[in-house]
């Protein structure tokens, strides 16, 4: 068997898809061709890579909005039981399914829920610590500065005594000596 085509489309083509071959990959020296640049990533990958955005994207959206979040499984939950119009076991099984996907999504939000509650706990518990040290510090302060003043103030009533009764000694003197 022949490798070349039998019919002159694809002959045609084959010349055309070297040509093009050849202007990306052109020929370097010594005969050998260069290796086409990376291609697009195939279909699959891109499918991977989009899947993985959307839970992402749908995980970020949980956890800014849990109560959103599980009242939307809760309407979904909803709209797939009303979808089932046919026999009523199929409709029983269906709403079963419904609302066990509703709690799967209420117990994901209660939890991230939990956890941002937790979060602002911790947070009100280290700016009440910080509250606290800043009165402990304020107060440890004015009762130094308190004492300071009482010292400053007992010092200069004791000088002012001393000072007085020395001035009242030396004028009883001046009058005795007269």
């Amino acid at each position: 068997m022949t490798d070349a085509p039998t019919n002159t489309d694809d002959t045609f083509d084959s010349i055309a898809a070297n040509e093009d071959a050849e202007e990306i990959a052109p020929a370097a020296p010594g005969g050998m061709t260069v290796a086409p640049p990376a291609q697009e990533p195939s279909t699959t990958e891109q499918a991977k890579q989009k899947v993985s955005e959307a839970t992402d994207a749908f995980t970020t959206f949980v956890k800014e909005r849990p109560l959103t979040a599980a009242a939307g499984g809760i309407v979904l939950g909803i709209l797939i039981a009303g979808m089932f119009k046919g026999p009523r076991r199929a409709a029983a099984r269906g709403g079963a399914k419904a609302v066990g996907l509703a709690a799967i999504g209420a117990e994901i939000a209660s939890s991230f829920a939990s956890e941002l509650l937790d979060d602002a706990k911790d947070i009100g518990r280290a700016t009440a610590h910080r509250a606290e040290d800043a009165a402990d510090y304020a107060g440890d302060r004015a009762r130094s500065m308190r004492r300071s003043a009482n010292y400053t103030a007992g010092r200069t009533g004791d000088a002012a005594r001393i000072a007085s009764r020395e001035t009242g000694k030396r004028i009883a003197r001046a009058l005795g000596r007269r």
